[in-house]
């Protein structure tokens, strides 16, 4: 199975990448699907402290995604680094969750739109599953082929 968890980590690090270099390189564009529209205008309309926040978010998760690539080898402790990461991805999923689902309750304040903010919560649900899983319910996925096999008594070759 740590074949599988390797696979769902170098998985999830493309899609944190891919998914993070537009929003540093290309905030404003990112963002204009998610402001709400000027009620001037009708055009929606990002401030650039909202672009340059929405570059520290692209670098953060790039940030983020290097400690799960440091983990995708395996190693004597793989399994505790993999879930120190998980753990940590866990409470900030969770806490993300929480700020988007109540600016979803005032979408208005907000200056996003309703929708934006339900898909973006939306959208770390697999994540957050994911990680919960493994690190709750199936731990055993994240031991490397030899802690396994000294856990279960057995020498490895």
């Amino acid at each position: 199975m740590t074949r599988v968890f390797q696979i769902g980590l170098a998985i999830e690090s493309f899609l944190n990448i891919v998914g993070a270099v537009p929003f540093v390189l290309y905030p404003e564009w990112c963002l204009s699907f998610a402001v709400a529209a000027d009620p001037k205008t009708g055009a929606p309309s990002v401030p650039p402290s909202s672009a340059v926040l929405w570059q520290f978010y692209g670098v953060m998760v790039l940030a983020l995604t290097v400690p799960i690539i440091q983990c995708i080898p395996n190693s004597n402790a793989a399994a505790e680094k993999r879930r120190i990461i998980f753990q940590t991805l866990i409470a900030g999923e969770v806490f993300l969750e929480a700020v988007l689902l109540w600016h979803s309750t005032r979408s208005q304040q907000s200056g996003f739109t309703l929708t934006a903010l339900l898909l973006a919560a939306v959208n770390l649900l697999p994540a957050l599953s994911w990680h919960s899983y493994v690190v709750y319910v199936k731990p055993d996925l994240m031991q490397s082929g030899g802690e396994a096999s000294i856990k279960s008594g057995k020498k490895k070759l």
